[in-house]
């Protein structure tokens, strides 16, 4: 997947239209070059011209600064149902979008052939639901992005986002049925900490985080968020020195040589320090495909 330059929002790589604001993505789109063939008072009276006059304003844009001007459709939810068939065997380069979905239920209901892929997203949901009901209450809320291609591939983002006063823990799932797109993205920021005890990463601290983890791809001895933790206790010795600057203080924060999937980073904030724990992991398709 790839981000559209435009809106900023996730899209598949073979996208030629963002579907969420029709901006074109093809490559090597260039406006076409002009040279000043009119004074400098021709474009005074001229800009003034356009700003009283809209409609006329975006021909002329289009003609004289040689725009193009998009005539391609966005990519919305089709008003009736498409069958998806058996999966071939994905050609990233030349696959396109040809539906999008932003919602489970409008998926579900009008793509035919989904119910299995469906099935598993309500299962991982539910199950999600559960681990949530054995803390205090959290709020939850859901996005979702389904793109459909030419080769039958679905391209699939889901977004999870649980909310206390104090504490946020962010789940991204992004995946394909192929298996090319895979990928998932875990934080948690708590706020309101006092002190660097109150940080540290003990056996039973983040215990939700924890369990988020396990439910997505059943990595039980939590190796790389436990190893983490071992590495930013020990930040302890120098923590008093840089309380008052802080920055990107942690382990993980940019590229380096470490292998682990976890980092963990404490930003100063208004009241006491703030704690950002990202966990980055593969989708147990298994689960989902």
């Amino acid at each position: 997947m790839k981000q559209c330059p435009n809106c900023k929002k996730n899209i598949p790589d073979s996208a030629k239209v963002c579907p969420h604001c029709g901006n074109r993505l093809e490559k090597g789109y260039k406006p076409m070059k002009r040279t000043n063939t009119f004074s400098n008072s021709f474009y005074i009276i001229l800009a003034l011209f356009l700003i009283f006059s809209p409609m006329i304003s975006t021909m002329l844009f289009g003609s004289l600064l040689g725009e193009a001007v998009s005539t391609e459709n966005v990519i919305n939810t089709p008003k009736n149902a498409i069958t998806l068939g058996s999966l071939k065997k994905a050609d990233i380069k030349s696959e396109h979008t040809e539906y999008y979905f932003g919602s489970l239920s409008d998926f579900k209901k009008l793509v035919t052939n989904s119910d299995k892929y469906v099935d598993k997203i309500e299962k991982f949901e539910n199950d999600l639901q559960d681990i949530i009901n054995k803390y205090e209450k959290i709020d939850l809320k859901k996005e979702y992005s389904f793109y459909v291609t030419d080769q039958n591939n679905v391209y699939t983002e889901l977004s999870y986002e649980l909310n206390t006063d104090n504490n946020e823990i962010i789940i991204d799932l992004s995946y394909d049925l192929s298996g090319k797109t895979n990928g998932v993205n875990i934080s948690q920021s708590i706020t309101g900490l006092k002190d660097f005890e109150s940080l540290k990463v003990k056996e039973d601290s983040y215990p939700l985080i924890k369990e988020i983890i396990t439910l997505i791809n059943d990595d039980k001895d939590f190796k790389s968020f436990n190893e983490a933790g071992k590495k930013f206790n020990d930040l302890e010795n120098s923590f008093s020195e840089r309380s008052n600057n802080l920055g990107n203080y942690g382990i993980g924060v940019n590229a380096s040589a470490d292998d682990s999937k976890t980092s963990m980073r404490v930003l100063s904030a208004n009241e006491g320090y703030r704690f950002k724990i990202v966990y980055r992991t593969k989708v147990n398709l298994d689960k989902l495909v």
